[in-house]
């Protein structure tokens, strides 16, 4: 959760966001993921493939051997496609209003099923709760498999343990499952399509040092928060950051570390990190950097900027929007990683089509994505926020 292709793709999701943020509320969105299962995959859009796709699955897609044991493809996937009917593609998340988040990877299941429609006849859609709900996620989940809705899963979700028996019940029905964005390890999906968190939190903390050497700001305390810091994922985000940061200032000084990050948030919007972080750095005024694990830094941003706080406070973080490259152009944002909500998605939704169309897997089930680095000025294997606020006009129009 990239290469010149995901970048393109990936900032262009933030303009649907912005819009989904004002109205939403977590990761999340606005109300919680009301309705009932059914409901809210019947209002999912989906993109169905052209008629000119290959017809049946590949003979080295029915079964496959794995390190838990061996898969064997539903007869009924076989029939399907044997007999020219669209394969079932959903992608399913905690969350498809969630602010950056669910634009993102919507446009990730799009692009993904457009750019496969010729290998094997399918529709794919985007389905899950509106924002953070796990049982109405679990719930939506239970209804799909047993209304045979699904004939390749791809799936991310907010607590990995309590999604092992889903996913075990998918594979063990004789469907496909991959992860994305968040990982399940202990289950039996295919592969894992994401961000290496710490990696990705390292790359953040050496270009963030770099930017405050350069520039000989005056850094005091370090600061870590996250709008779910009790996550794996966040946890090792902030690990790394730390360990990047003092690669380049090995006596840097942090408020706090890894596993206690301050929550703000738990529905990632932007006025929770307002309404928390303001008030934290009201209260420990020698914290003038702050990191974010999230798109979260947005809120981080326009605290320093409503707040005074300018040329005195900074911050860094993950995940792209239009205020967050404004924040990065008035020098309060250093730096944000674009982790590719939208690539993640899309990874899924080829990954189905690999291994259905042509029996084929990733050579590493951890499939790590690249991170896309974002700064004003850019440099070596970084964007600018020039280049990226062009590719996201270019992505979403004028």
């Amino acid at each position: 959760m990239h290469d010149s292709r995901t970048r393109l793709m990936a900032l262009g999701a933030v303009i649907m966001l912005a819009a989904a943020a004002c109205s939403s509320g977590s990761n999340g969105s606005p109300g919680a993921g009301g309705g009932s299962p059914a409901a809210s995959v019947a209002s999912v859009a989906s993109v169905a493939s052209v008629a000119s796709a290959a017809t049946g699955v590949s003979d080295k897609a029915k079964t496959a051997t794995f390190s838990w044991g061996q898969f064997t493809l539903a007869q009924r996937i076989i029939d399907k496609a044997a007999k020219g009917d669209p394969l079932s593609i959903v992608v399913q998340n905690q969350g498809t209003a969630i602010p950056i988040y669910g634009a993102e990877q919507k446009i990730g299941v799009d692009r993904g099923c457009a750019k496969d429609k010729t290998r094997i006849n399918m529709t794919c859609r985007l389905a899950g709760p509106a924002t953070t709900d796990q049982t109405a996620q679990l719930a939506e989940l239970e209804t799909l498999l047993s209304s045979n809705q699904v004939d390749c899963l791809g799936l991310e979700t907010p607590v990995a343990d309590a999604f092992v028996d889903i996913i075990n019940k998918y594979v063990a029905a004789g469907i496909p499952v991959f992860t994305e964005n968040s990982d399940v390890p202990n289950s039996h999906r295919f592969a894992f399509f994401a961000l290496n968190e710490v990696a990705s939190g390292t790359t953040n903390g050496t270009a963030t040092a770099n930017l405050v050497k350069a520039q000989n700001l005056k850094v005091d305390t370090i600061a870590m928060g996250s709008g779910n810091p009790t996550q794996s994922w966040a946890q090792d985000r902030m690990t790394g950051f730390e360990a990047g940061y003092k690669t380049i200032f090995p006596d840097a000084k942090f408020f706090n570390d890894p596993k206690s990050g301050l929550p703000t948030g738990a529905d990632f919007t932007t006025q929770e990190v307002i309404d928390s972080v303001g008030p934290f750095l009201a209260g420990h005024p020698t914290v003038n950097l702050f990191f974010h694990t999230d798109q979260g830094v947005e809120g981080v941003g326009l605290n320093i900027a409503s707040k005074g706080l300018q040329g005195k406070v900074w911050t860094s973080g993950f995940n792209v929007s239009l205020p967050i490259l404004d924040s990065i152009d008035a020098g309060n944002t250093l730096v944000t990683i674009n982790q590719g909500f939208d690539n993640q998605a899309e990874a899924a939704v080829n990954a189905c089509t690999d291994f259905l169309a042509a029996g084929t897997l990733p050579p590493d089930p951890l499939a790590y994505l690249q991170a896309i680095v974002i700064t004003k000025a850019g440099g070596s294997g970084q964007t600018t926020s020039a280049d990226a606020r062009t590719e996201l006009k270019a992505v979403t129009g004028p």
